[in-house]
């Protein structure tokens, strides 16, 4: 038997000016893209031959240029036209977040989908694993054998969930039989920090998919917060099972809609987790906190959500303080202020404006400070790979350092920190670009608190003008009734 695979990463966020290029996307091929996916053994136990295609994965930023989603789709379809006369069935890894710039439907996942099935044919089984960020719609499942998104977030079982699927579809494959996914889609439409699984509702609703999955008769479940920082007629969260035979067809269909009255049953449970705060509360609550390390996470500014990590709002907040406390931003993007930290070495005094202007957010701030150190730039939490080089800087008259980036680097493992050169408990305070604190991070923290700023990845999604989207949506519309979205 052989297996067609191939991966795709976007989270696109509409609202930052940058538009996604293949400079932006690390990419593999041949046996560092099966290497990478993390199912290699997986298959070949198996004694199913892998054929990869390509290992397509960003940062996540803003919209992807057309030229380049052309580039990625060219490299999938022909890559599958040139096997499928030899292959058993398409194993794929498939954000479900990406936005296209000029492409019709927006999302490149649901374009390739439908692209793929024509040159398949619909019976080939494929079977996709998703963040659950990432929007599912209904034609989507119809184009699917089985799906299925990671259980936490923050995303702790991507790689066992990856390697699950694979063992789905090997069961699938050798056991052929009709499989089609049940989809209940939700009028709920909430961001990643209001539905972290170790809180509830998500707690609870994991607890309920692991039970369901012990039934014989359902082979895989899984809920879909969905993804909503582009404006998309996908948005909305979505229950999915898929039945292990067509007779148990209405056995999932039950369990799905249990699932899914639990969800809405208890939508109002999707609130921030942890601490929280204003900004100018944020800062205080941090500096006066009597131990170390205590962290901040600019959540208007999320790397990990497409923020664009340029704004200066966090570093001018500090700067209104005077504090014994060791501060560490970590970073600021402005690649014209990374130029020319490039030009000067460690231990150089230096004098330069910090924040592109592109608005308020992203204000210049006048800096006098010296180089301390010079490191790497690292993206990717797993698959790591270096970017540029990173220029800490030390403020003048205070106790602030600030990373200054030409790149959206979500601070969230040692390994970053000490890429750049630095000892993440060498401070008090280090402020990461980031919404809910990554797992990584949290077992190295005294204290975190999210400080509510404002900016592309702003956490009160109620602000954000949804034009395109399912209406009546909670919690933008006050609704009492569920009714699916069709």
């Amino acid at each position: 038997m052989k297996v067609f695979v191939a991966h795709f990463t976007a989270e696109c966020n509409e609202h930052i000016s940058h538009i996604v290029t293949k400079d932006d996307f690390h990419f593999l091929y041949d046996e560092d893209c099966i290497d990478a996916m993390h199912i290699k053994d997986i298959f070949e136990n198996a004694q199913i031959e892998i054929i990869p295609s390509i290992f397509a994965s960003m940062h996540p930023n803003g919209m992807i240029q057309k030229e380049t989603f052309d580039f990625i789709c060219k490299q999938i379809l022909a890559s599958l036209k040139s096997c499928v006369q030899e292959i058993d069935g398409i194993y794929l890894q498939f954000h479900g977040a990406s936005g296209v710039k000029q492409l019709s439907c927006i999302s490149g996942e649901h374009y390739l989908l439908h692209e793929i099935r024509k040159i398949t044919g619909k019976y080939m089984p494929i079977a996709m694993v998703m963040d659950p960020h990432g929007n599912l719609t209904n034609e989507l499942c119809d184009e699917l054998n089985i799906v299925r998104c990671y259980r936490e977030s923050p995303h702790s079982d991507q790689v066992e969930t990856e390697r699950l699927v694979a063992k789905l579809l090997i069961d699938l494959l050798k056991n052929r039989r009709s499989m089609k996914p049940i989809i209940r889609k939700l009028p709920i439409m909430v961001g990643g920090e209001r539905s972290v699984s170790a809180k509830e509702p998500v707690c609870s609703i994991n607890r309920l998919l692991d039970e369901a999955e012990k039934d014989s008769r359902v082979f895989s479940t899984s809920f879909h917060v969905g993804y909503i920082r582009h404006d998309d007629d996908k948005l909305g969260a979505a229950v999915v099972v898929v039945p292990n035979r067509y007779e148990d067809k209405e056995h999932c269909e039950k369990i799905a809609e249990e699932i899914s009255n639990y969800v809405w049953d208890h939508r109002e449970e999707f609130q921030f987790s942890g601490n929280f705060d204003e900004l100018d509360k944020s800062v205080e609550k941090a500096i006066s906190y009597p131990e170390k390390t205590v962290v901040i996470t600019d959540s208007g500014d999320n790397c990990g959500a497409g923020g664009a990590g340029q704004n200066t709002v966090v570093l001018e907040e500090f700067l209104k303080h005077t504090t014994e406390k060791k501060v560490l931003i970590a970073g600021i993007n402005d690649e014209k202020a990374h130029n020319y930290c490039l030009m000067h070495n460690v231990n150089d005094r230096i004098e330069f404006d910090l924040g592109i202007g592109e608005n308020e957010l992203s204000k210049p701030i006048h800096i006098v400070g010296t180089i301390i150190k010079k490191g790497i730039q690292l993206y990717g939490f797993g698959n790591n790979y270096s970017v540029g080089d990173a220029h800490t800087i030390r403020i003048e008259g205070t106790n602030i350092d600030v990373i200054v980036l030409n790149h959206n680097i979500q601070y969230g493992t040692m390994e970053q920190f000490h890429a750049a050169g630095l000892e993440f408990h060498d401070y008090d305070i280090v402020v990461v670009k980031m919404g809910y604190l990554d797992t990584y991070l949290i077992p190295e923290t005294k204290y975190h608190i999210m400080a509510l700023t404002d900016g592309p990845t702003i956490q009160r999604s109620e602000k954000i003008p949804f034009k395109k989207i399912y209406r009546p949506m909670w919690p933008i519309d006050d609704l009492e009734k569920l009714e699916y979205i069709l």
